[in-house]
């Protein structure tokens, strides 16, 4: 059974006669990624027990021939929602399934409009379905690892004070096209000293400076997949207040990827470290989740944090990631890719966690 298969057999107590992805500039490419193969920003797919169509325009059209199986309506003018309804009114639907959640007010509005057939949210089918992966891709976000991997270790050799973090975050992104990537999985962050203390801190023009630390995060999109990898690193001898606080973050992850497993909600997952942390007396100071689902999307389903009480599915691939943050000083965060097993977890990245000096 193929993912619209599956698709199809888990919406049938809705009612729904077809699920409709609807991808305006990049709005729910990953679902249509997911489902037909096609790569391009502007899609519709129509998917049916027993048929599947994708429409897109002339700018696609022999790109989406080779890149799925899928039936190739071309929409060449006219407002696309009239050309939508006269390519449904031709298929007997009573319910049409959507992306609720991948859709603007105006779309939905519009679809209500011009089709005039109850629509029916499906996202969490679809999330379901996108949560656990099968081997295959597995395989693509592993590559994608190695792949990023690869590309920091040729960004350590070049790595030297004075250079700037936009400069060292350029030449990591520019490895990894090198190295084969279709592209950074996310604007790369290298944030050294104080604004490594800023959790999502934009690579600057700051100069980074002898024996600070710097916080890399990073990742390569390869076949479609990504990956997401945190480590720390200082040019020179980090400090022992630096020292301390990385031990934390390191014993409170490996605590973490100890319990991670098939099973357990991410709220429990996400005490384990957090516990930890705030014995230590930081509790405060880690002010995120401590992980995310990884696939086509660098940030999707399951969420391991505080408000996700769901059971962590089999073969989903997440982060695990805690951080300690001290406030015009220094932060810490260290992040693994892990798929998650019945029996344990198998992790992906392969570099140290320990503290990286060059």
């Amino acid at each position: 059974m193929d993912r619209v298969e599956k698709l199809m057999k888990k919406v049938e107590d809705e009612g729904v006669d077809a699920v409709m992805i609807i991808n305006f500039e990049n709005s729910s490419k990953a679902s249509s990624f997911y489902f037909s193969g096609f790569t391009g920003s502007f899609s519709i797919l129509i998917l049916h027990k027993d048929f599947r169509k994708l429409i897109t325009d002339p700018r696609y059209t022999e790109q989406a021939k080779k890149e799925t199986n899928f039936e190739i309506v071309e929409y060449r003018e006219g407002e696309v929602f009239d050309f939508l309804k006269g390519v449904l009114e031709k298929l007997p639907l009573k319910k049409l399934g959507i992306e609720e959640t991948r859709v603007s007010l105006y779309v939905h509005n519009q679809l209500r409009e011009k089709l005039e057939i109850e629509l029916v949210p499906v996202d969490k089918y679809i999330t379901l379905l996108r949560m656990s992966k099968d081997e295959e891709e597995i395989r693509k976000i592993r590559e994608a690892v190695k792949l990023a991997e690869e590309a920091f270790k040729q960004t350590l050799e070049i790595l030297k004070p004075g250079m700037k973090e936009k400069e060292v975050a350029a030449y990591l992104e520019y490895r990894m096209k090198i190295l084969g990537a279709e592209s950074p999985a996310f604007e790369t962050i290298v944030a050294s000293g104080w604004r490594s203390a800023l959790p999502h801190g934009r690579a600057s023009d700051k100069s980074i400076e002898k024996n600070e630390p710097i916080v890399f995060d990073f990742g390569a999109r390869l076949n479609g997949y990504s990956s997401d990898i945190t480590r720390m690193v200082c040019i020179g001898e980090p400090s022992d207040d630096f020292k301390k606080i990385h031990s934390i973050v390191f014993e409170a992850q490996s605590r973490a990827l100890e319990k991670a497993r098939a099973g357990i909600t991410g709220k429990e997952l996400d005490s384990v470290a957090r516990d930890f942390i705030e014995n230590k007396g930081y509790g405060p100071m880690f002010g995120h989740g401590l992980g995310h689902g990884l696939g086509i999307e660098v940030h999707e389903a399951p969420r391991i944090s505080t408000r996700n009480e769901e059971k962590l599915p089999e073969n989903s691939v997440v982060t695990i990631e805690p951080g300690i943050y001290l406030e015009g000083r220094f932060g810490v965060r260290i992040e693994e890719d892990v798929v998650l097993r019945k029996e344990g977890r198998e992790i992906l990245t392969s570099l140290s966690r320990e503290i990286i000096t060059v």
